[in-house]
């Protein structure tokens, strides 16, 4: 029995070594998907979450600022009884896209 407990020893080291060898592998695999998917966004030209969020809240605060100016204009126009003028930019007004927050469904992890 004193005679196995070296290769016992051994056998116990190596597969301590090669635990470690896997975990090291792994966070290298980890670290080379991470750098590749980095350089295919670069080159698709994805952007950000954060900066789709910049560009996503300039864009809500233009359309607030559109609807007060169109509602400023239909007053002034209702003023000076140019009704048709009106009548015109609230179809087109319609027919604008609208973006709502509840798009923006997916949550960052």
């Amino acid at each position: 029995m004193k005679e196995n407990r070296p290769l016992i020893e051994d056998m116990i080291a190596l597969s301590g070594n090669i635990l470690g060898n896997l975990l090291g592998a792994r966070h290298e695999m980890k670290a080379q998907a991470r750098a590749r998917l980095d350089q295919l966004a670069h080159h698709l030209d994805l952007v950000s979450r954060a900066e789709f969020d910049a560009a996503f809240a300039m864009l809500a605060k233009a359309r607030a600022l559109q609807d007060e100016l169109a509602e400023r204009l239909a007053a002034i126009e209702a003023k000076m009884n140019l009704s048709s003028a009106s009548e015109i930019k609230s179809r087109a007004k319609r027919r604008l896209p609208s973006f709502k927050k509840s798009n923006t469904r997916r949550k960052r992890r």
